[in-house]
């Protein structure tokens, strides 16, 4: 759950400011030009988590054995360090690399969204059929309640410290998230913790 609250801080810090550096620091002549150049980000979440849905499914049909939770994560482990890294290559594309800017925002859509997704299915995969609706409602919480801190926090960063704070300060949300996603790489579904249950009472008889 409080890697969601990281990942929607980056993905509100994003959606919210991504324009306004443009008009800044990148060259935009308006409001209109920025945000035609920040429209990738969405056509990169289309493809980016509708791909992380199919590579951790291909990831876990071609393992031969571990937590299916566990497979998932290690696919946002790599999505997230594909958000840190895309975010340093458009913090330093110069101003006159438009389509370079373009492709940066669409591929840190593509990053960013893939961890949205799957998350919230590994909190689905993790709780019993009658828990799935309160977990993914947990996960939603926390979710908004990282999107509601990444405004007037990163307003105050960017107002009072500048566009490398604020490049910064995503960057530590993203290591936040891979800090806090290490220790889940083994994770076991509910369905196969069931299954190893029923395999140690058959044991037992």
């Amino acid at each position: 759950a409080l890697t969601y609250f990281f990942v929607y801080v980056i993905r509100q810090g994003v959606t919210s400011w991504f324009v306004f550096y443009m008009l800044q620091e990148k060259g935009a002549l308006d409001a209109g030009v920025a945000a035609q150049r920040v429209s990738g980000l969405e056509l990169g979440g289309l493809v980016g988590s509708l791909l992380a849905g199919r590579l951790s499914d291909m990831y876990i049909a071609r393992s031969d054995g571990g937590g299916i939770v566990g497979k998932r994560v290690q696919v946002v482990i790599a999505y997230t360090i594909g958000v840190a890294c895309m975010l340093l290559a458009f913090r330093g594309v110069p101003a006159q690399w438009v389509s370079a800017q373009w492709l940066c925002i669409f591929m840190i859509g593509f990053f960013l969204y893939g961890p949205q997704m799957l998350i919230g299915l590994c909190g689905a995969e993790l709780v019993g059929p009658a828990s799935v609706g309160a977990s993914e409602g947990f996960l939603g919480w926390i979710a908004y309640l990282g999107a509601a801190n990444a405004g007037v926090p990163l307003s105050i960063i960017v107002r009072d410290y500048g566009w490398n704070a604020y490049f910064t300060t995503l960057l530590c949300a993203c290591a936040g998230a891979l800090l806090l996603l290490a220790p889940m790489t083994n994770l076991k579904s509910y369905v196969q913790r069931k299954e190893l249950e029923n395999k140690k009472k058959m044991k037992m008889k």
